[in-house]
């Protein structure tokens, strides 16, 4: 499908403008970065798309869309200074890729539902990565990039397919309840180094197993965690502002005093105010 004329035309001058930063007359920070430097703001560009998403605002939506736009034509302008690769073949790649990956939309294969449309997206996958020359991959190959919780969720799902996994989420949660138990007792532990490693490492499990309840409910935990952080902020600032407090004023609160504000804020939240 051909692009409008105008929105060719702004990527075009999107390319020119991260060509000339990158010139002998650019900008000097954006002259010294590579891929390597780049790779922490694209993460923070990628989880502040997905905060504004999350916060509905339109505006903000657009904004940091613009900013991971402009993070993959830097990273193409650093791939084709080195001959590499260009911005048109990136987006060749990726028009090919989804074209290719959809035959129900552009080949008039028929599909019988979304979980058909799933298989044959897995199946041309493997299709392509059979037709490349291919490195030694571990049977779980989830990249290493991810947040952990989503990494953890991911891990499920690969293994789900070899048939290991819980039937029940039932299971799931004795699982979770099992490894809470296995961290109390890590922390009944005397003090010693072994002890300090032997609750990370429960912790890890703990961790591990309620990113497995979410898969098993549908859910996806990173969401799950980024909803439960918005929402405590929102309940301590609440219980900030209705004891019209500061944070020096708050920490000479006694703990029910603490507490009853906390129960206040939820209220209120709940009750919209």
């Amino acid at each position: 499908m051909p692009q409008p004329p105008k929105t060719l035309k702004q990527i075009e001058s999107l390319i020119q403008v991260v060509a000339d930063l990158r010139g002998p007359f650019g900008c000097p920070w954006d002259r010294q970065q590579t891929h390597q430097t780049l790779v922490p703001y694209a993460i923070e560009e990628t989880h502040e798309m997905v905060e504004a998403i999350e916060s509905g605002d339109d505006a903000h939506i657009c904004e940091e869309l613009g900013d991971v736009l402009f993070q993959v034509v830097l990273h193409a302008q650093l791939a084709s200074e080195r001959g590499a690769f260009t911005m048109t073949e990136v987006i060749e790649s990726i028009t090919s890729k989804i074209v290719r990956r959809h035959p129900h939309g552009f080949a008039n294969v028929k599909v019988d539902g979304i979980d058909e449309v799933f298989k044959n997206w897995d199946e041309i996958k493997k299709l392509e990565k059979a037709s490349k020359p291919q490195k030694k991959k571990s049977a779980i190959d989830v990249p290493p990039g991810l947040p952990a919780l989503q990494r953890a969720h991911n891990i499920g799902e690969k293994t789900a397919k070899y048939k290991f996994d819980w039937t029940e989420v039932s299971q799931v949660l004795a699982q979770l309840k099992s490894e809470i138990i296995e961290l109390e007792e890590a922390m009944a532990e005397a003090d010693s180094a072994a002890r300090s490693a032997h609750i990370s490492h429960e912790i890890g499990d703990v961790l591990f197993s309620a990113a497995q309840i979410a898969r098993h409910l549908d859910n996806d935990p990173e969401s799950n965690l980024r909803e439960a952080n918005r929402r405590f902020i929102s309940r301590f600032e609440k219980m900030l502002s209705l004891g019209s407090l500061d944070g020096d004023t708050f920490k000479t609160l006694t703990d029910a005093e603490k507490e009853k504000l906390w129960s206040k804020a939820k209220a209120a939240l709940a009750a919209g105010v």
